[in-house]
């Protein structure tokens, strides 16, 4: 059998997982040996398909893959692609040269690049397609507001979508370190010595939707953290402080002691350097990360003083049309799972359309 299925629980696999998924962080401290580091005859390239949809006069959201034809570049993100999605679930590009482009070039670039390895699709209620990552102040202990708008550490966890892209424009002073982990490697270590915490996370945890609440719907919803769908595994990790602010919803079931104990383990298991991969954001860097199989983090951090500019990363969301079947389950955060259709991304409200701010906007949500 493929699967097994408890008598009164969700299928789970039979055994741990494996395979190209599964890695370590030390295959991987080399950062520059695997990396893609652009060339100067890449970002000439690069260069040129920005510059022909700023003289077409292209609005930044329609822009398409055929708008933005990279001859040299393409087959290189072909292969950086395929890495993200059928091996090791992320991937880098280094070295673009952000810092002589203004921000509305840049972001066509950061557009076009991406489209090569997904379509976009919104990211908050505001509808933005492209989010800015930087301190604006926000209070961790808002209920309402994601914790990345502030300099806290964020906690290992997924975003509603198939690959994550974070551009890197500045870094910190100190702190703001990326940290990625396999999800399949925790899960399997899980499997070997607790398999009781792990079959408790592939049932339902409740989680604070941080104000992002659609039509009709609870401040809270439930999903399994580990799922197993045609012979296909699917992680959906959340934010820790997600799960524990939960509780300021009266009707949103409580933890069991069980559960409380297995997602002790599996966060304690992320950040175990036997599988947690620190890397350092440099400016001109983008992590693209498959989050059905790898979750990421950082850690705290402080800015410059004024005037230098603050830690600022640009995010998108991609939906990969050509992605891994999903659980139903999904559907308790993603509008669309179906394989072959848009899906993933945020419900925006009514009264928004999809946007891509040039600046970081307050708020930010």
């Amino acid at each position: 059998m493929s699967l097994v299925e408890a008598k009164t629980g969700p299928p789970m696999p039979p055994g741990p997982l494996g395979g190209s998924f599964a890695w370590q962080a030390e295959a991987f401290h080399d950062y520059d040996s695997w990396a893609l580091h652009v060339t100067a005859a890449d970002v000439a390239e690069i260069e040129a398909a920005a510059a022909a949809t700023q003289a077409a006069g292209l609005d930044i959201r329609r822009i398409e893959r055929k708008d933005f034809p990279l001859p040299g570049f393409a087959p290189k993100l072909a292969t950086l692609r395929h890495r993200i999605l059928g091996e090791l679930g992320f991937g880098y590009v280094r070295g673009l040269p952000v810092e002589r482009w203004d921000p509305d070039f840049r972001m066509r670039v950061y557009w076009g690049i991406s489209r090569h390895i997904g379509d976009p699709v919104p990211q908050n209620r505001n509808g933005h397609l492209i989010g800015h990552v930087i301190d604006i102040g926000t209070s961790v202990n808002d209920a309402n507001k994601r914790i990345t708008q502030t300099n806290a550490e964020l906690s290992f966890h997924v975003d509603s979508c198939d690959v994550v892209a974070l551009l890197c424009l500045a870094t910190s002073k100190s702190g703001g370190e990326s940290a990625i982990v396999s999800g399949v490697a925790v899960h399997d270590e899980m499997m070997r010595t607790r398999p009781d915490l792990c079959a408790a996370l592939y049932g339902p945890i409740p989680m604070d939707r941080r104000g992002e609440v659609p039509a009709g719907g609870k401040g809270w919803y439930e999903m399994p953290l580990f799922n197993w769908h045609r012979n296909s595994f699917t992680g959906f990790a959340p934010v820790r402080l997600y799960v524990e602010s939960v509780r300021r919803f009266p009707d949103a079931p409580p933890l069991t002691p069980i559960l409380s104990e297995a997602l002790d383990l599996f966060y304690e298991l992320c950040a175990d350097p036997r599988f947690c991969l620190m890397i350092p954001f440099r400016p001109g860097d983008i992590q693209y990360i498959h989050n059905h199989v790898v979750f990421h983090a950082r850690t705290a951090y402080l800015d410059h003083p004024p005037p230098a500019p603050k830690r600022h990363l640009m995010r998108m969301w991609l939906s990969a049309a050509d992605g891994r079947e999903l659980p139903q389950a999904l559907l308790a955060k993603w509008p669309v799972v179906e394989r072959g259709k848009l899906r993933g991304g945020a419900v925006i409200a009514p009264d928004r359309e999809w946007i891509v701010p040039l600046e970081a906007e307050t708020p930010a949500y």
